[in-house]
């Protein structure tokens, strides 16, 4: 086998290789990148409503203790 033949089969492997790299990159952006928004969409709002809690209870005690 000469060196022409090597290379050749050199290239087609590393573009095997970056076949697979871009389906997997192409996978984490339209699949996991949007669980992982949802997921931190989903936490926000929970920290929305227990801020909103707690704040609503400090001002249910303060209002308590002035009248």
């Amino acid at each position: 086998m000469d060196q022409s033949q090597k290379n050749s089969i050199d290239i087609a492997r590393l573009e095997g290789k970056v076949d697979v790299i871009a389906e997997r990159l192409t996978l984490m952006k339209d699949n996991h990148l949007f669980h992982i928004e949802k997921d931190m969409r989903q936490l926000r709002a929970l920290v929305w409503f227990i801020g909103t809690t707690v704040f609503a209870q400090m001002l249910y005690i303060i209002v308590r203790s002035v009248v």
